[in-house]
């Protein structure tokens, strides 16, 4: 807040900025896009056969409650109550059958608090689940994922669901569908609440995965298959379905967990947004694919997927007669681990699964600390992944809703198996645009400070164009003599602050990250007094001018100074004298008037080593005005010459 006073006298006219500012360091916290909301557009793409049970799951960190609408059926009131799921029951008739028309099939999910919500479509047999995507996370340009057709079952597909009246859509199909020519444009048009299906009947390999699908406003896109048979030559098939994030929340860096039970691994796609996208896999190079391509492999241990442009990652349960076990295909999307969350509350369908499974991917640093229903998942149910930081278990859960929350964002993989049937899903993840950020820059670079203060580094996150990136998740990690972990979101500005207090004496490298990309700085923490004294500020002299300046000592006699800015500088300009950080000795700041017509503000922020900091009191005056000897800028308000 900011207050302006005018002081008079015989001798002048003080205008002043009368603004104090505590040494203290303000945390602003910028809530991450998610897959937590209060609106959603859904919307349920063809099963094997008409009239699946379709079953929608909501679930919240507090008490709230919300409606479940659309345009062809009747509005269903709903209560959540904190940590728990509730289930809505949606009319059959909202599964879409009719390939390339569009419908009036969109669902519309509100609630007065954010909620998280899975879909469910179930056909004994073929079942399949996907995450929810809230309204304001979605986006214009996407790239389907689905899975090919192998002449048992033919019906690669992909759906959309308009959040805005009039959204014009253009869909490149990867192969040629009906009058729908591969590699040619076309355009459809979405009102709110409408809704799009396309599905190739093709011969194999068709397959839809690949399309591109870009909009004139935010819609709802779903890619998978009517009935997958995965892979080929394998029975038998079961429905597969995700809702699909924009490709600005891909990302580059991935860790997976094989399914449990499975004998002889998983299927697994990435898909690439980029050309000459390289893959490895644990470290080595699997391919080199362009947009729209994607990679397919057997993958039967826990691993580290990296790309050195965004991609996107799914995992797929094979069919039952791939390892002879219980079980048959399902799609889910693998987030990228830049986008694990905190705290997830899952759930499995209430019946008709025997065995339920959550996989949960977490930094090494975080084992032993996350909880599964209030209880600490013990630390010798996971694994490391590699060398990749990371480690994985596979949990056996029962039926009902599950919570799980830990200190550091993790990741949760809920599904389950029955026979020849199966469904899976991700339980959550943040959707911030990662695919943007092109460079992080951490700072101070070095510093020094006592035992036992506070030090904090500042992550600046930008893209391409050097603008800033906002609700990315930045991680850090403390090593050497005083090691922890932590991590923020990126602000307004594209700055991400960690701070912590250093207890003993040496040296600390600190690393901020998101994804691969990374920057590091260095911490010295120095035994002794610690020095809890703020810089003074003295005014030293006036110059009459023209032009007028003011003359500022500045000075810190304890760890010394390690910066001078100003706050508010108003019609005028300033220079600081050149000074080592850590100088104890005094350095000369000057303000001079822009405009001497005018009144000029000038306040200094001073800062030193500790990390004390002071926002000097203001001093300028109008043209006319003389200031007296005895004036003396001081860190403390108000001085002797305000009323």
């Amino acid at each position: 807040m900011k207050s302006v006073c005018n002081i008079s006298s015989q001798m002048f006219r003080v205008l002043c900025l009368a603004l104090l500012v505590c040494a203290t360091v303000i945390h602003i916290v910028q809530a991450a896009p998610d897959s937590k909301g209060t609106d959603f557009w859904l919307a349920y793409p063809g099963n094997y056969s008409g009239g699946p049970a379709l079953t929608l799951f909501v679930t919240g960190d507090v008490n709230t409650s919300g409606t479940v609408s659309g345009p062809s059926f009747a509005s269903i009131p709903f209560t959540v109550t904190a940590g728990t799921v509730t289930t809505v029951v949606l009319p059959s008739t909202l599964d879409i059958q009719n390939s390339d028309v569009v419908e009036n099939k969109g669902i519309h999910v509100t609630a007065l608090n954010e909620v998280t919500v899975y879909g469910l479509s179930r056909i004994t047999a073929t079942t399949d689940a996907y995450l929810g995507l809230p309204t304001d996370i979605l986006g214009t340009d996407y790239i389907i994922l689905g899975y090919m057709n192998v002449n048992v079952v033919n019906g690669t597909e992909f759906g959309l669901v308009g959040t805005v009246n009039g959204t014009t859509v253009t869909i490149t199909p990867s192969v040629t569908t009906g009058p729908r020519v591969a590699g040619v444009p076309y355009n459809i048009t979405l009102d709110q609440g409408q809704t799009y299906l396309l599905r190739c009947t093709a011969s194999d390999p068709a397959d839809l995965s690949g399309t591109f699908v870009t909009s004139t406003a935010p819609i709802g896109v779903f890619g998978g298959h009517q009935c997958a048979n995965i892979p080929r030559g394998y029975v038998y098939c079961d429905h597969i379905v995700e809702m699909l994030p924009p490709t600005t929340a891909w990302g580059q860096s991935f860790v997976t967990v094989p399914l449990k039970t499975r004998l002889r691994g998983d299927t697994c796609r990435i898909l690439a947004s980029t050309n000459s996208t390289a893959i490895t896999i644990n470290g080595g190079l699997v391919a080199t694919i362009n947009r729209g391509q994607y990679y397919e492999a057997i993958i039967a241990t826990a691993s580290k997927i990296d790309a050195n442009h965004p991609v996107l990652v799914a995992q797929y349960s094979n069919s039952s007669s791939w390892d002879g076990v219980t079980s048959d295909p399902f799609m889910m999307l693998i987030p990228p681990y830049e986008q694990f969350l905190a705290g997830y509350t899952v759930t499995t369908p209430a019946t008709g699964f025997g065995l339920n499974f959550i996989n949960v991917v977490a930094p090494i640093a975080a084992v032993g600390s996350i909880m599964l229903d209030g209880v600490a998942i013990p630390p010798a149910s996971f694994s490391a992944i590699g060398a990749s930081g990371f480690s994985g278990a596979q949990l056996t859960v029962t039926l009902g809703s599950h919570n799980l929350g830990g200190t550091l964002p993790f990741g949760a993989f809920v599904y389950g198996f029955d026979s020849y049937d199966s469904y899976g899903y991700p339980g959550g993840q943040s959707l911030a645009p990662v695919a943007t950020v092109t460079s992080i820059a951490l700072a101070p670079k070095n510093a020094t400070n006592p035992v036992n203060t506070q030090h904090c580094v500042t992550a600046t996150v930008r893209d391409q164009n050097s603008n800033p990136v906002v609700g990315v998740r930045v991680d850090f990690a403390v090593t050497g003599v005083n090691p922890t972990t932590g991590f923020a979101n990126t602000i307004a500005n594209g700055t991400a602050q960690f701070c912590y207090t250093g207890t003993n004496a040496g040296n600390d490298h600190i690393v901020a990250s998101i994804g691969t990309l990374s920057d590091d700085a260095n911490k010295t923490w120095t035994a002794g007094v610690v020095d809890l004294t703020p810089p003074s500020c003295v005014l030293t002299g006036v110059i009459p001018g023209p032009p007028k300046q003011i003359l500022v000592t500045v000075q810190d006699i304890g760890s010394g100074l390690s910066s001078i800015v100003p706050v508010t500088l108003t019609n005028a300009t300033m220079s600081v004298a050149p000074f080592t950080v850590g100088t104890t000795s005094a350095v000369l700041v000057t303000a001079t008037k822009i405009n001497q017509a005018l009144s000029a503000t000038i306040v200094l922020r001073s800062t030193d080593v500790a990390g004390n900091s002071v926002v000097c009191d203001p001093v300028y005056t109008t043209i006319s005005a003389d200031v007296p000897q005895e004036f003396t800028l001081g860190a403390n308000y108000p001085n002797p010459f305000n009323p």
